[in-house]
């Protein structure tokens, strides 16, 4: 493959396709990487499979009365800090996201925007996966925030569906896996609203973690009339704040954020206002590998694509 770097990309660059990434090993996953290298190639586990997951960056323009740090910039993301309870990344600052629910696949999904067709070449993926990955990302906004990126069948707005006890409720059976999520927009003639989605990234979980995703970090703008909210058990604090805020708190150790989420902030400050933050462009796909430095430092390293 043709580089388009020369030199090594840190986590914290831009990312483009055939670039060389290469960055430390967060503190957290020393020990487990560690093992992994060390393995015999008789000892070693088979990786688990990548289970396939979205993620979105939920924006909004600055509001003009909020003067405080985390308000810093043109506009601010919706972020979650995880419970320490959470298996997966616990205590980390994250995008609202997670897994496929295959229960989503037994009902259509009602849809308007781009086909699933063309998801998949924006995605470098097949149909199927496109459509779970957006369909994903719609349920995992509503369940973790209570926004719902769709409109009625009609072509009319959705505005505070949390003051709707139909909705109420419906989030909730969607967040125990009893409700799927096309069944829900059938039930209240809504249709999902994939114009509101861009999707940047995908990166797969390294092969030395236990739980690996496939996950797919789309942007969304936030819908108007509509209120995110911090209703979630899987998350200890919720709230706006600008990229450039949250990448200073990274880097001062005062918010644990996993590497994925620093490089989407980090492609995310590049825009000057949420339209261009939400523009399609070039999907880089990034999967990780555990290795050595030449100093012997423990890092992962990926050509991104």
């Amino acid at each position: 493959m043709i580089m388009s770097e020369s030199r090594v990309l840190c986590i914290t660059d831009v990312l483009t396709p055939g670039a060389r990434l290469e960055y430390e090993v967060p503190p957290k996953l020393r020990e487990r990487v560690a093992a992994y290298l060390d393995a015999s190639v008789d000892d070693a586990d088979e990786p688990a499979v990548p289970r396939l997951s979205s993620t979105v960056m939920l924006l909004r323009e600055r509001q003009h009365n909020q003067e405080h740090a985390t308000h810093q910039g043109a506009f601010q993301v919706f972020m979650q800090k995880r419970a320490s309870s959470m298996a997966f990344v616990p205590d980390a600052a994250v995008f609202p996201g997670g897994g496929f629910n295959a229960l989503d696949d037994t009902c259509d999904v009602p849809w308007e925007g781009p086909a699933a067709g063309e998801w998949a070449l924006r995605m470098g993926c097949d149909e199927l996966t496109a459509k779970r990955a957006v369909v994903t990302a719609a349920r995992e906004v509503f369940e973790e925030c209570g926004v719902l990126l769709a409109r009625h069948a009609d072509g009319s707005s959705i505005e505070e569906p949390m003051t709707s006890m139909e909705l109420r409720q419906a989030r909730t059976l969607l967040s125990n896996h009893e409700l799927a999520f096309g069944q829900m927009l059938s039930d209240i003639d809504a249709v999902l609203w994939t114009d509101l989605l861009s999707v940047h990234a995908h990166w797969v979980t390294p092969p030395c973690e236990p739980r690996r995703y496939s996950t797919y970090f789309f942007r969304a703008r936030m819908p108007q009339g509509q209120t995110a909210d911090g209703r979630t058990t899987e998350a200890v604090k919720t709230g706006w704040a600008s990229p450039a805020w949250l990448l200073e708190q990274q880097a001062t150790g005062k918010l644990l954020i996993m590497p994925p989420t620093v490089s989407n902030l980090c492609d995310l400050g590049q825009a000057k206002d949420v339209d261009a933050a939400c523009e399609q462009r070039c999907v880089v796909h990034v999967r990780p590998q555990p290795a050595r430095s030449s100093a012997g430092a423990l890092v992962f390293r990926s050509v991104v694509q």
